[in-house]
This record gives structure tokens, C-alpha cells and sequence, in this order.
């Protein structure tokens, strides 16, 4: 009996193992941010170009590079704007990016939040998801496409 539930237990193992996704045990570097991206799927921003690099003190940040054509945009948010305050890693493959709420101005000066935290994950090289709460990044229609220039 002891024989039977050994191969059992090494079956089911062998099975999990095989079952997994590998490419998430990979760590994605935080240079994948670095480029020029175009925001998807809220409305207001749709098509604000953001440029992602490192500063001088090597966070990475990203400034707004183009505005749409959204009249909210055009009010409080202006060329060359930090729009990504900041990436940081939460495991091998997903991050944190804190994004620049529009009116941030106006809301500070009532003491309110001026920026919010998403989930990030790369859905593939070139587009990465945003979600917030438990959400799943990839499964998100909020993203940000790279731009190949």
C-alpha cells in the first residue's frame, strides 16, 4: 500500500510540475518599462503618449511626451508632467507603478490623494496591464502599449 500511494504522490507531482508556467518563475527586468508607451482603455487618457526612463537617481519615472485631445487633459495636465511617479517590483514578474491622478494639484490643496497604485504585469513585450485589488493585470483592458519608434 505504502508503494502505491508513494507512485501516486510522485504522479500528481510530476504532473504539477509539468502543469506550470515556467516563464513566471523568470524575473522580469524593470528596464522592460523603459520606452515610449501609449495609454489604453480609460477613455479620458486614451492616446497620451508617456516616454518611461530612469532619472538622475536612477527611479524609473515617466513624463507625459503627448496629450490627447480630452479637455480635462488639456486643463490640468501638461507636456513633460511625471505621469509614473514609480515602478517598483512586487515579485519576479509583477510590479507597482503609482500614477499621477488628473487634477493632483486642485486635489492636494483640499489634503486629498494626488496619486494611485495599480498591480502591473507584462500581457506581453511590448503591453502591460493595470489593475487595482485583487484584479488580474493581464486580464485588464487598462494598459499601456509600446510605441515603436
Amino acid at each position: 500500500m505504502n508503494q502505491r500511494l508513494f507512485k501516486l504522490i510522485l504522479l500528481l507531482t510530476i504532473i504539477f510540475a509539468v502543469s506550470c508556467d515556467s516563464s513566471k518563475f523568470k524575473e522580469t527586468p524593470i528596464d522592460t518599462f523603459i520606452g515610449h508607451w501609449e495609454l489604453h482603455g480609460r477613455q479620458m487618457f486614451d492616446g497620451m503618449e508617456i516616454v518611461i526612463k530612469k532619472d538622475e537617481s536612477g527611479q524609473v519615472v515617466g513624463k507625459v511626451k503627448l496629450l490627447n485631445e480630452n479637455k480635462y487633459v488639456k486643463m490640468f495636465v501638461e507636456i513633460n508632467d511625471t505621469w509614473v511617479s514609480g515602478i517598483k517590483r512586487a515579485s519576479n514578474y509583477k510590479f507597482k507603478l503609482t500614477e499621477k491622478k488628473i487634477g493632483s494639484a486642485l486635489f492636494s490643496l483640499y489634503g486629498q490623494s494626488t496619486s494611485k497604485e495599480y498591480s502591473v504585469e507584462f500581457i506581453d513585450e511590448n503591453t502591460f496591464g493595470l489593475a487595482t485589488g485583487s484584479s488580474d493585470p493581464t486580464e485588464s483592458t487598462i494598459i499601456y502599449k509600446r510605441i515603436e519608434e
